[in-house]
């Protein structure tokens, strides 16, 4: 009779990098979000994309003044 070692092993092992990925990734996405908003800031100011487009796209409030917010979001 066989042993099944090896293929569990590798079944195993498999399976703990796709975890190992998932956690990667989840740990990864809060940076992503920050730094898509420092980039849509620094589009603003270069007159790249209009006042419109970044309100909607930070989701602020229309009333807020895109530049002293894209300041703050620099800064941090």
């Amino acid at each position: 009779m066989r042993s099944n070692l090896r293929p569990n092993i590798r079944i195993a092992t498999n399976i703990l990098l796709v975890i190992g990925a998932f956690a990667i990734v989840s740990n990864i996405k809060p940076i992503a979000v920050v730094y898509q908003g420092k980039n849509l800031c620094i589009k603003y100011l270069k007159h790249q994309i209009d006042r419109d487009t970044l309100i909607k796209k930070l989701k602020i409030v229309k009333q807020a003044n895109p530049s002293s917010i894209c300041d703050s979001i620099l800064k941090s």
